[in-house]
């Protein structure tokens, strides 16, 4: 639903620092404006509180009040969940999560600060009928839950996963952006709060006001979004389907493997079957969950994820399998960080602040002994769909107790990889006897400086070319061949392979640009000349590129 206010701040308008330049979006609840941030000369996004329903322009042109002593309570109701989610997203840190930056507190009402992202969101990608790489919906797959995993740690949910929320950066990083769960806890207490959800990718429970979003609300959402980019049909509604369910009739969204317009893998189907199961307990519950299921139906080569019966004997094996393999297909990734520590002395830190809950409702009570488990296969989820299970854990609880954060995943972009993984917790010891392998070994500490780095230079050198073998030219950020080759330049400027390693990632880039172009396919060309750009931004043939793009119709 679109709304018009007819007191949107002008252009000009400063908000402490920051400028308005332009009005991007209008919601019910808040106004995005795109901003210019006067001290580091850098664009922003202003979001600012302004409920359509219950609040008004003040008088002086600038501050927002409510309507009525009426509107009092619900406007500051609105106000107070703002504003603890903006505080939230100010602690998360994470690649995959777009975060608050600044919160201001002025004319009698609340303003966000975000970084302006660069790059195309999934949405524009759906819209056209070129199928979508498994590696590439694997990649988005598995970050977009790693993103999740931290975000739920934190006590809140997205609420609003949907093809628009998630952005492709200029390097092909997935960016969750657009969290909804403030929005919709204001929309709840209105009348609009169904025109407010994403038809198709919204969940039953969310339009049951009673019912409080839970992760499997977001893993629904999530899963909607990749069968949209799968299929290129919008999902079917959540309550429509519930419907056909009841009458016996087969569910419009089983994704079932071996069909004529179904090329992906039997488990990443089973992956997202589960995730859009329409009861909220039938789903997993947890990130971990799923990548547990993508990382075992695929290194171990089983067609089938464990039985309800066989669970309770298989949890034991599958635990101890998952520890010996769950930490290679991070190393890589690592391997960077690593080298950095030992030859310049640099640590990363990551800081965990207090866990806020946006939700006014006092907290519900997790029953932690309950435990979902994955369908037998595609085929068996139109059964599956159906079943209620006697005794359910309550929807709306965030666990309080979960498993390891998910780990940097490395999937290439056109070369099949077997490395969804979660962060092992055991097995350090084997971790770092296969990364001391793959690191220089110097035979002595007191050996020349320029040996040591000539060492270090042959080792990027070598992960470089293993990536650009494996087509991960600037994806995924922890294991690219753009990052291996800027290691080496750090060390010597002029070196001619690590200069030669940028342009040929140039080169297949523009191959990739035209190729599309070619088959109408504009969004993927420029998606590809942003990663190309961020290579070599003054590449003389992106130059051209680009301005021949800039006069094509979208």
């Amino acid at each position: 639903m679109a709304y018009i206010h007819d007191q949107i701040l002008p252009e000009g308008t400063e908000i402490g620092v920051f400028e308005i330049k332009d009005t991007l979006k209008i919601g019910a609840f808040e106004i995005i404006y795109r901003g210019w941030n006067r001290h580091l000369k850098e664009q922003v996004e202003i979001h600012e509180y302004f409920p359509h329903d219950f609040a008004i322009r003040a008088s002086n042109g600038f501050g927002v009040e409510p309507k009525s002593p009426n509107d009092k309570e619900n406007f500051e109701y609105g106000l107070k969940v703002f504003l603890n989610q903006a505080e939230i997203l100010t602690q998360i840190e994470h690649p995959n999560v777009a975060a608050v930056e600044i919160i201001l507190q002025l004319n009698g009402t609340a303003y966000t600060i975000m970084a302006q992202q660069e790059g195309v969101s999934l949405a524009s990608l759906v819209q056209s009928a070129t199928t979508i790489a498994e590696t590439e919906l694997k990649f988005i797959l598995v970050s977009i839950l790693n993103a999740l995993q931290k975000v739920h740690e934190c006590k809140i949910v997205h609420s609003g996963i949907q093809p628009a929320a998630i952005f492709l950066g200029k390097k092909g990083e997935p960016l969750l952006t657009h969290f909804s769960a403030a929005r919709l806890a204001i929309a709840a207490r209105t009348p609009n709060l169904t025109s407010e959800l994403a038809a198709g990718y919204a969940p039953a429970e969310q339009y049951e006001q009673a019912d409080v979003p839970g992760p499997a609300t977001d893993f629904y959402a999530l899963g909607a979004t990749l069968y949209h980019c799968m299929t290129h049909t919008p999902p079917a509604d959540a309550q429509n389907r519930i419907m056909v369910l009841s009458k016996g009739e087969p569910d419009p969204m089983v994704l079932l493997s071996g069909s004529a317009d179904i090329t992906y893998s039997a488990e990443l189907l089973q992956a997202i079957n589960w995730m859009l199961r329409p009861d909220y307990n039938d789903r997993p519950q947890t990130a971990a969950e799923i990548l547990t299921l993508l990382k075992s139906t695929h290194t171990e080569g089983q067609s089938k994820p464990a039985t309800t019966q066989q669970k309770a004997v298989d949890d034991t094996e599958s635990s101890a399998g998952a520890k010996r393999f769950i930490g290679m297909g991070v190393l890589i990734g690592i391997i960077a960080t690593i080298v950095a520590g030992l030859w310049f002395s640099k640590k990363a830190s990551e800081s965990f602040e207090e866990q806020l809950n946006i939700a006014a409702q006092p907290p519900i009570e997790h029953h932690s002994d309950q435990t979902s488990v994955a369908p037998e296969s595609p085929e068996d989820q139109a059964v599956a769909l159906t079943s209620n299970p006697a005794s359910q854990p309550e929807k709306g609880q965030i666990p309080e107790n979960t498993s390891s954060p998910a780990a940097s995943i490395s999937v290439p972009e056109a070369e099949p990889q077997d490395d969804v993984a979660t962060e092992p917790e055991s097995d350090v010891n084997q971790q770092q006897t296969v990364i001391e392998s793959l690191l220089p070994q110097p035979a002595s500490q007191n050996l020349p400086e320029k040996t040591l780095n000539g060492d270090s230079i042959k080792a990027y050198l070598a992960a470089a070319e293993k990536a650009m073998k494996a087509v991960r030219f600037t994806t995924p950020q922890s294991d690219n061949a753009y990052k291996y080759y800027q290691m080496v330049l750090a060390i010597d400027p002029n070196n001619r392979e690590a200069h030669s390693g940028l342009q040929k990632i140039v080169d297949h880039y523009v191959q990739f640009i035209t190729k599309a172009r070619a088959d109408g396919r504009l969004n993927e060309a420029r998606l590809y000349l942003q990663r190309a750009e961020s290579v070599l931004p003054d590449d003389a043939k992106l130059h051209r590129i680009r301005a021949e793009l800039a006069v094509v119709k979208k």
